[in-house]
């Protein structure tokens, strides 16, 4: 998985402003699933000289799980999409301002929706009042990008990524298949996703598995569970040879 390098630039301080009064609509997604939305509030910021506004955005069904209560949701795209970054867009998680409206944006956390590692997923599509009139060179960049750069565990430019067999819907499928919801868990009703790193050696045998984005501790444990059981990969290829790569992959946890 490549990303931009981290930058203080796109960190920046944003005043959030509560809407009122907005009406429930469903956002487009790239599934037949279009899940209800409410716009709860928008952040006003500076950022490249310019005065850049970001509507932020509640999941009606989130909001009446415990766990959701605080979460909103950042969808947008910028001059960097359909290029370097995925076609679609990206997205910020964001949780309701304690009595506060200084907030913090970091671009640096943009991360990518799940339907840009694989089908099989229904990703909401941003706003067209989410488009950024600039380039936001800051978080994950375009999945499997042919000479990406990981600067992890001795992995350098690669001429060609790991491929886990039979590819991306294969990985996915094997995932879902091995994965147990915990029970309390799936009593919770627990939705989100688990991002999770792991190291393909050379040999195509795989190692060091971190999770890089929680949701809940029993979950990340159940999804590395599932990881660890991978059979052997094709490895990633640098300079004809095979070599170490990091590999990183978001999993989706519904409440089942």
């Amino acid at each position: 998985m490549a990303y931009y390098p981290v930058e203080d630039a796109y960190r920046v301080k944003a005043k959030f402003t509560r809407t009122a009064q907005e009406v429930i609509f469903r956002m487009p997604t790239t599934g037949a699933r279009t899940p209800e939305y409410v716009k709860y509030g928008e952040l006003h910021f500076r950022l490249q000289g310019r005065a850049l506004t970001l509507s932020v955005y509640q999941n009606q069904e989130l909001m009446r799980q415990p766990q959701y209560m605080s979460y909103l949701f950042i969808p947008f795209t910028d001059g960097t999409t359909g290029q370097e970054t995925y076609e679609i867009g990206r997205y910020l998680d964001f949780a309701i301002p304690a009595g506060t409206d200084s907030v913090w944006v970091d671009f640096n956390r943009a991360y990518n929706p799940s339907c840009a590692y694989g089908e099989g997923y229904s990703c909401p599509i941003p706003p067209k009042e989410n488009k950024l009139p600039i380039r936001v060179e800051a978080g994950a960049k375009t999945y499997v990008k042919p000479h990406g750069k990981v600067a992890q565990g001795g992995v350098g430019v690669q001429e060609s990524m790991p491929e886990f067999p039979g590819g991306t819907m294969a990985l996915f499928q094997f995932l879902n298949k091995a994965f147990a919801m915990p029970a309390l868990a799936k009593k919770a009703g627990v939705t989100g996703t688990v991002k999770f790193s792991f190291v393909v050696r050379a040999d195509g045998t795989t190692d060091d598995f971190q999770i890089v984005q929680s949701l809940r501790a029993d979950v990340d444990e159940a999804v590395l569970h599932a990881a660890k059981q991978m059979p052997l990969w094709k490895p990633g290829i640098q300079n004809g040879k095979p070599v170490n790569i990091l590999y990183t992959v978001p999993f989706m946890v519904r409440g089942r």
